[in-house]
């Protein structure tokens, strides 16, 4: 099947505000759904160090009924079920997530909470016989609005997935009716993240469009625009990052994670395809990627996007092998020396290395045990191995993780 030229594309309402000031339309933007009683989800470093909570207050004009500000990296189910019973409480209408990624979807497990009956475990995708099965959520949801503070392709999801601490597993939903109503990208509350948020936000998009660009042969136009555009917004934003009064560089990132999820709904798969269609990410960002939620999930190691940014090396010398045409692309893209393993993960890692200071994880001391756990997780990864095509290669991931953490 030549997929190129036979895909399916989606579009979803959506509208974004980017640009000074852009936040004075979150008020027409809550009357437009009614809302009367809203409430604010976000972390307690944006409600303490920022004006931005305080802003979003002044400007609602009342609509606004109160403010949850625990969510913290990860969004442990702790903290979203307690933001959800503190908007059941209010009898939230709508909700606005301040922040990036982990603040984004918490609000989308908050909307789900308060919109279907059950404990979150019964709500969120089940796993028979270690295979995903995806859990339907037909309650209407709360309209959702997200004013980031730090680009973030979970601007626009679906799906979301929270940290249950105290069962030592991932919960993961999917609901089309979460998506938000609205997104902003307003420059003074993008001004509040650190440039090393903002560092890693363009490594993640660079290292997405990067990926994408690889072994992208069968990638339908629409796709192909989306990731050739977002790899020159992440590579331009390189020499601009540490800028802390430039929001427009922040803003342009926004774009770039925006285009990654546009990338998705055009058909692209940059994460993979559910169980029984054509999974199309490559072998080398699969292992990257689910090694990365593995450490992540597992509680062990930096940041995610640091983690990705440090382990994809070591999965092009682990499993370059299975897709020549990814390791192919990616010397071409990256200026490597020739198409070998060893070259072409060199060529990576220097790329990789303008936006994070380390290629390795050499602090990490994982015993076997956490190892074995590690690589459990990361199968485990629905998003790329949906089709189980990871399952006999363990001891790659193994070989993989072990480059990265020995000394």
């Amino acid at each position: 099947m030549h997929y190129k030229h036979t895909f399916r594309a989606t579009s979803h309402a959506l509208r974004i505000y980017s640009g000074q000031g852009a936040l004075a339309n979150l008020p027409s933007e809550l009357a437009r759904s009614q809302a009367r009683r809203a409430v604010i989800v976000c972390g307690r470093t944006i409600r303490e160090k920022s004006s931005l909570v305080n802003d979003v207050l002044a400007m609602a004009d009342g609509r606004v009924a109160g403010v949850f500000a625990e969510i913290s990296a990860g969004a442990p189910r702790s903290e979203v079920e307690a933001a959800a019973a503190y908007a059941q409480r209010l009898e939230a209408d709508a909700l606005i997530a301040i922040g990036a990624g982990s603040v984004t979807k918490a609000a989308r497990v908050v909307a789900i909470r308060l919109g279907e009956a059950g404990a979150l475990e019964d709500l969120a995708t089940q796993y028979v016989d270690g295979r995903a099965v995806g859990t339907k959520l037909r309650a209407p949801k709360v309209p959702i609005y997200n004013v980031l503070t730090a680009a973030t392709s979970s601007q626009n999801r679906s799906g979301a997935s929270i940290r249950d601490v105290d069962a030592d597993r991932q919960l993961e939903f999917f609901d089309p009716k979460t998506r938000p109503q609205a997104v902003f990208w307003d420059a003074q509350a993008l001004l509040t993240a650190p440039p090393s948020l903002v560092r890693s936000s363009a490594g993640m998009e660079y290292w997405w469009a990067s990926m994408g660009l690889a072994g992208s042969s069968a990638a339908n136009p629409l796709v192909l625009a989306s990731r050739r555009q977002c790899w020159e917004i992440a590579r331009n934003a390189a020499s601009r990052i540490d800028d802390p009064t430039d929001w427009t560089v922040r803003a342009e990132l926004c774009a770039a994670a925006m285009l990654r999820t546009r990338d998705e709904d055009d058909g692209g798969a940059p994460l993979g395809a559910a169980a029984g269609s054509v999974i199309r990410m490559h072998a080398i960002s699969r292992a990257t990627y689910m090694l990365a939620q593995g450490l992540f999930n597992r509680g062990l190691g930096p940041s995610q996007s640091e983690v990705t940014l440090a382990v994809t090396g070591a999965a092009i010398r682990a499993f370059g092998d299975l897709c020549p045409e990814a390791v192919s692309d990616l010397g071409r893209l990256l200026g490597a020396k020739d198409e070998s393993l060893d070259h072409v993960a060199d060529a990576v890692e220097v790329a990789l290395s303008m936006y994070g200071p380390s290629r390795r994880l050499t602090g990490l001391q994982l015993t076997q045990r956490a190892t074995d756990a590690v690589l459990q997780e990361a199968l485990r990864t629905f998003n790329c191995n949906a089709d189980g095509w990871m399952d006999d290669k363990t001891e790659r991931l193994a070989r993989m993780l072990n480059s990265v953490t020995s000394n």
